[in-house]
């Protein structure tokens, strides 16, 4: 599969090199419209699954100008794997669509799901009704697949300088966005930070905002099997590649929105979500904000130690993998010579004569021949 969405994408969407963004787009529309799964039932489905994955794999590349730039400078190589995710609105997918895109999941092709449209302008232009979320409260519901969900809270200066979280999880494993807004002085609202859940302990989805006077840090997911490395101990320095310091997020205290997206390929989202506030130390001991602020320094300091150390540690393996390489050549260079020294003693054996027994005394010098005295 990955062999197969590594084609070239102006091949693909049958396109110059030259093409315009709204050229892409037409050819991209033109292409999904024929391939797409729900359109392509029956015999031809597998195929057209398969077209239809390479399509939106293509488009993703040529419709992203930074992608594009990069692609024609170095082609895939120039890519990161995030860079050919597909980008797709659970809204727009129809039954069949969404049973592929989730099974392209399972099978470990990146599928990144977007927010739909219409959810972004209710929640950009205030056409949506809120619930009050406040800190030290943990409420529980559930969400559509491709809706959303609205808490409103009011953030203080108070809490800005002390430091706070927000959370959501989903007990039985179903995927969600969260998402955090803050209003304009003319009343419009800003989105400000978007995390995506991630699979924790016991398949746990969970994703949190954290606004804390301390360095934090964002880590994606484990690589997937199309970033495996096959090496002995290979992904150990893949593992903390995605570990960065968190972007800065202006805050203001004002009013803020907590938004809690569906992004289940089929099911409603069970979720709970709370506000945490974190006193400072010197007022109210706060272990669980410390044990962070520590931790996330120790994996920045792995990180920088892995670097050092993968260095040395593919220097190591390479001199591994010349001497497993001998040892093969020289375990196959062991049998082969005593195949020949079977064939010798057969050929003694069967010859009956000195001759056989000459011959073998040269295949073998450190073998004699004894004589009675």
């Amino acid at each position: 599969m990955a062999a197969q969405l590594q084609q070239d994408p102006y091949e693909v969407l049958q396109v110059s090199r030259t093409a315009s963004a709204e050229q892409i787009k037409a050819a991209y529309r033109k292409l999904a419209l024929r391939y797409h799964p729900d359109k392509n039932q029956g015999a031809n489905a597998d195929e057209a699954s398969q077209k239809f994955q390479i399509i939106l794999t293509a488009y993703g590349i040529l419709s992203d100008p930074d992608k594009r730039r990069r692609y024609d400078v170095g082609g895939f190589d120039s890519l990161d794997t995030t860079d050919r995710e597909i980008h797709v609105d659970l809204s727009s997918l129809g039954v069949v669509s969404t049973a592929v895109a989730a099974l392209f999941t399972k099978l470990g092709v990146p599928v990144k799901t977007v927010v739909a449209d219409n959810v972004w302008q209710a929640l950009a232009t205030g056409n949506f009704n809120a619930l009050a979320l406040t800190f030290g409260q943990k409420l529980s519901d559930k969400v559509d697949k491709g809706g959303v969900v609205v808490y409103k809270m009011h953030i203080t200066q108070q809490h800005i300088n002390d430091g706070f979280a927000i959370g959501a999880s989903s007990a039985q494993g179903s995927r969600f966005k969260l998402l955090l807004f803050q209003q304009y002085s003319d009343g419009s609202w800003e989105q400000l930070a978007q995390e995506d859940s991630q699979k924790g302990k016991k398949g746990i989805q969970m994703a949190g905002l954290y606004f804390f006077p301390f360095l934090t840090c964002t880590l994606g997911p484990r690589p997937s099997v199309l970033e495996n490395d096959p090496t002995p101990g290979g992904n150990l320095f893949k593992r903390l590649d995605s570990l960065q310091a968190r972007d800065h997020i202006d805050i203001k205290p004002c009013a803020t929105l907590v938004a809690v997206y569906g992004d289940s390929w089929f099911n409603k989202v069970k979720y709970t979500i709370q506000a945490v506030h974190t006193p400072p130390q010197d007022t109210q001991s706060t272990p669980a904000a410390d044990s962070l602020r520590q931790v996330e320094a120790k994996l920045l300091q792995k990180k920088t130690q892995l670097q050092t150390f993968g260095a040395e540690f593919r220097q190591v393996q390479e001199h591994y993998l010349r001497v497993v390489e001998r040892a093969a050549k020289e375990e196959k260079e062991v049998e082969d010579l005593i195949q020949m020294r079977e064939q010798a003693y057969l050929d003694l054996l069967e010859g009956g004569s000195a001759q056989p027994a000459q011959h073998f005394t040269k295949l073998l010098p450190n073998v004699g021949t004894s004589t009675g005295t």
